[in-house]
C-alpha cells in the first residue's frame, strides 16, 4: 500500500473549515439550552464594543483554534494513529469543557442557587463543545495527520505509576483551590454551596490527572521532561482550560483579572506537579 502523502494547501484548508463548521455547530447548541441567557447581565467592554453575539463567535474561533493548532504541532511526531491522536485530544478537551461548566458559579448563570436544575442547564452548556471537539479532533486528525505502521504503539507507565500519577494531580489541585477558597485570593461560592464546591474541586482534579495521562503517548517521544511537560501541561490542556475560563472575562466586566489568577494558579501547580511526580516516577524505577 503506498502511503499517503498530505499536502500542506490541504491541511490548511481542512483545518479552517473544520474550525469554522466546530464553531457554528457549538453555537447553535446553544440555542437549544432549556433556559436563556440574559444578555444585558454581560456588560464587559467587548460586549459593548461588539455585541454579545460577536464575542461569543470569537471565542468558539479561538478554543477550536487551540484544539486544532496543537493536534498539528504535536500529533504528528506521535507513534500512534490519526485516529488514536484524534480521540485523545478530543476526549481530554471534551472533558475540560464538560465538567468545567459544572464548576460552581452560580451567578454566571440564570439561577439563584445551585440545585439539580443548574446542574442540568451546565450539562447542556457543555455537552455541545465537548462532542464538538471530540469530532473536530477525530476529522482533523485523520485528514491532516499521516497514519502511522506501529498504531499499537503505547509507551506508557506501569498501572501503578499512572494512577500515582493522576493522584497526585488531583490531589495539588484539590490542595490548590481549597486554599485559595478560603484565603479569599480566589472569589468562589464555597460559603454558600460548600458540598458542591469541594465535590467539583475533586472531580475536575482527578480529571486533570485522566487527562495527562490521556495524552502522555502522544508527547512520549520528547525525552527532555521540562519540555515535554510543558507542552502537555501548559500548551495544550493548561492553555485549553485558560481559553475555556476567559469566555466569563470577555462578557463580565472586571471579571478578567480573577479569571486569569485563578486558571494562572491552576496551571503553574499543575506543571510543578508534573515535574515533580515525574521525576519522582523515574528515580524509583532506576
Amino acid at each position: 500500500m503506498e502511503k499517503r502523502v498530505i499536502c500542506k494547501k490541504q491541511i490548511i484548508i481542512t483545518n479552517i473549515l473544520a474550525i469554522l463548521v466546530a464553531s457554528l455547530l457549538a453555537i447553535f447548541s446553544k440555542t437549544l439550552l432549556p433556559s436563556a441567557l440574559n444578555v444585558k447581565d454581560f456588560n464587559s467592554v467587548f460586549v459593548k464594543l461588539l455585541g454579545f453575539e460577536i464575542v461569543a463567535s470569537l471565542y468558539f474561533i479561538l478554543i477550536y483554534t487551540h484544539s486544532a493548532i496543537v493536534i498539528q504541532l504535536f500529533g504528528k511526531n506521535a507513534k500512534l494513529s490519526n485516529i488514536q491522536i484524534g480521540m485523545r485530544f478530543g476526549i481530554c478537551f471534551g472533558l475540560i469543557f464538560l465538567l468545567g461548566m459544572q464548576e460552581v458559579v452560580v451567578k454566571a448563570s440564570p439561577f439563584s442557587e445551585w440545585g439539580f436544575d443548574y446542574v442540568i442547564y451546565e450539562f447542556f452548556m457543555g455537552i455541545g463543545e465537548a462532542i464538538v471537539a471530540l469530532v473536530l479532533c477525530i476529522i482533523i486528525a485523520k485528514c491532516t495527520i499521516e497514519d502511522k505502521k506501529h498504531d499499537n504503539y503505547l509507551k506508557e507507565n506501569s498501572t501503578y505509576n499512572r494512577v500515582v500519577m493522576v493522584g497526585l494531580i488531583a490531589l495539588t489541585f484539590t490542595i490548590e483551590r481549597i486554599m485559595a477558597y478560603k484565603t479569599g485570593i480566589i472569589s468562589s461560592d464555597i460559603a454558600t454551596f460548600p458540598i458542591p464546591c469541594y465535590g467539583w474541586t475533586i472531580l475536575f482534579g482527578i480529571t486533570l490527572g485522566c487527562c495527562y495521562d490521556l495524552l502522555l503517548p502522544i508527547f512520549c517521544e520528547d525525552k527532555n521532561l521540562v519540555s515535554q511537560s510543558f507542552k502537555l501541561v501548559v500548551i495544550t490542556i493548561g492553555l485549553s482550560w485558560i481559553i475555556f475560563n476567559s469566555f466569563i472575562g470577555w462578557i463580565i466586566d472586571g471579571a478578567m483579572i480573577q479569571v486569569l489568577i485563578r486558571i494562572g494558579l491552576d496551571v503553574v501547580v499543575f506543571f510543578i506537579t508534573v515535574l515533580i511526580g515525574t521525576r519522582y516516577i523515574r528515580k524509583m524505577k532506576k
